[in-house]
C-alpha cells in the first residue's frame, strides 16, 4: 500500500475552513482528492458544499465523505478504513481532513505520529488552523474568554496558521492582530489570507516531522480540562420567511449564538436559494443557487443518489424550497432562537395569499448577485 499524504484543517466556528478547502479544490491541478469532513450534528453542510463544488467543477472522481459521529475510537477506526481503501485503490493523490470546529486538529494528529493504523496508510504533512482575523483581533471577556483559550489551544497545535478575513480589517488593525498572534505563538508559521485564498506552495509544502511533533506537544501543554458548553440544533421549515421579519432577526444581537449556517427561502425570492452565514462578528446572506423546483425537469440531476437526496427534502406545492439552518451556541439560547425563527415565517394568513402578494412584501435585503427571485 502507498502511504497517502494527509493534511488536517481545523479552526474555530466560522473561521473559514470550508472556504480554504473550496479554494484548494478549485485551484488543484493534480490528481483526484479525497476530503473527509468531521462535523457533529444532524446536517453536515460543509460536506454538502464541498460535494457540490466537486460536482460543479466536474471533479467526479474526487471523494467527499462525512466522518460519522461517535466516540474517538470509532472515528479513528472509520478514518483508518477509508485511508486503507484509498491506498489500495490507488486513485487519490492526497487526503484532506476537515476537523470539527470544537475539536483540535492536533488531537487527530497524534494518531498519525504514534505509528498506529492511520500512520500505516497516511503520511501527515500539515496541521492547519484557520483563524478569523476579525474575531481574533477583539479582546474577549466573560464566557468568550473560554473560547479564546480554546482557540489558542487549536493554534498552538498547528504547523501552519491561516489568518483569514484579513480584508475585513484596516491596515493598522491587521498589523496589531498579526502581532498579537505572533507574540502568543512565536513558533507557528503564519500566512495571511482573504476568503481562504493562499498560494498552493504555502500549504502544500510538507512540514518537517519535528514541527508536527512540536505542534502536538504544544497543544498537549495547553489542553483545557473543561470547555464552555456548546450545543447544535437543526432548524428546518417548509414555509418562507417574511423578508422584513427575517432581516430584523438576522441583524439583531443573539447572545450565546456563535454560528448560523445554511439555506433560507424568502417569500419575495422564490427562484433563488438564500445562503446564510453568521458568526459572532460577521453576517452574510446572498444567493446560493436556484431551487430545483424552479428549474425545468431536464436540468435536474440524473445521478440516482442526487435525485434521492432531492426527494428527501421535497414537499408539495413548493418542492425543495425550505429553511435549513444549523445553529450552534450555548444550549439554553437555542430553543429561544428556534421560536424567534418561527416568528419570522409567513403567518397562516400570509401563506394563503397568492404569490404576487408575497412578491410585494417589504424586503430590505440587498439584491443578490444572480438577480432577485
Amino acid at each position: 500500500m502507498n502511504r497517502l499524504p494527509v493534511t488536517l484543517v481545523g479552526g474555530f466556528l466560522g473561521a473559514g475552513k470550508t472556504s480554504l478547502l473550496h479554494h484548494f479544490i478549485s485551484e488543484h491541478k493534480g490528481g483526484h482528492l479525497a476530503v473527509l469532513v468531521e462535523n457533529p450534528g444532524a446536517l453536515n453542510l460543509d460536506a454538502k458544499a464541498l460535494r457540490g463544488l466537486c460536482g460543479a467543477m466536474r471533479r467526479l472522481n474526487d471523494a467527499v465523505l462525512e466522518i460519522p459521529n461517535g466516540d474517538e475510537a470509532a472515528q479513528i477506526e472509520w478514518i483508518a478504513a477509508r485511508l486503507r481503501e484509498f491506498s489500495l485503490a490507488g486513485r487519490h493523490e492526497c487526503i484532506l481532513i476537515e476537523v470539527a470546529a470544537t475539536s483540535s486538529a492536533a488531537r487527530l494528529a497524534q494518531y498519525f505520529l504514534a505509528g498506529g493504523p492511520l500512520n500505516a496508510c497516511g503520511h501527515l504533512e500539515q496541521i492547519i488552523c484557520v483563524v478569523d482575523a476579525l474575531d481574533y483581533s477583539r479582546d474577549k471577556e466573560g464566557p468568550d474568554k473560554g473560547w479564546e483559550d480554546f482557540q489558542n489551544e487549536q493554534i498552538a497545535g498547528s504547523s501552519l496558521v491561516v489568518l483569514n478575513k484579513c480584508d475585513l480589517l484596516d491596515e493598522r488593525s491587521l498589523s496589531a492582530c498579526s502581532a498579537k498572534l505572533r507574540r502568543a505563538h512565536p513558533r507557528v508559521r503564519v500566512a495571511e489570507s482573504a476568503y481562504g485564498e493562499i498560494a498552493p506552495e504555502i500549504w502544500m509544502e510538507p512540514a518537517a516531522r519535528a514541527e508536527l511533533v512540536s505542534a502536538f506537544e504544544r497543544r498537549a501543554a495547553l489542553s483545557l480540562t473543561e470547555l464552555p458548553r456548546l450545543s447544535s440544533a437543526l432548524y428546518r421549515a417548509y414555509r418562507p420567511f417574511h423578508p422584513e421579519r427575517f432581516w430584523d432577526w438576522f441583524n439583531a444581537d443573539h447572545p450565546g449564538l456563535l454560528r448560523v449556517k445554511g439555506l433560507v427561502w424568502l417569500a419575495t425570492r422564490n427562484l433563488l436559494v438564500g445562503g446564510v452565514s453568521r458568526t459572532r462578528r460577521q453576517n452574510a446572506c446572498g444567493a446560493a443557487g436556484i431551487w430545483w423546483a424552479a428549474l425545468p425537469r431536464e436540468e435536474w440531476p440524473r445521478e440516482p443518489g442526487a435525485l434521492m437526496r432531492m426527494q428527501e427534502t421535497w414537499r408539495e406545492p413548493y418542492g425543495d424550497r425550505r429553511q435549513e439552518l444549523v445553529l450552534i451556541g450555548d444550549a439554553e439560547p437555542l430553543s429561544t432562537t428556534m421560536c424567534r425563527l418561527d416568528a419570522c415565517l409567513l403567518t397562516d394568513d400570509e401563506y394563503a395569499r397568492p404569490l404576487h402578494e408575497w412578491a410585494a412584501l417589504p424586503d430590505p435585503f440587498p439584491a443578490w448577485d444572480v438577480g432577485n427571485g
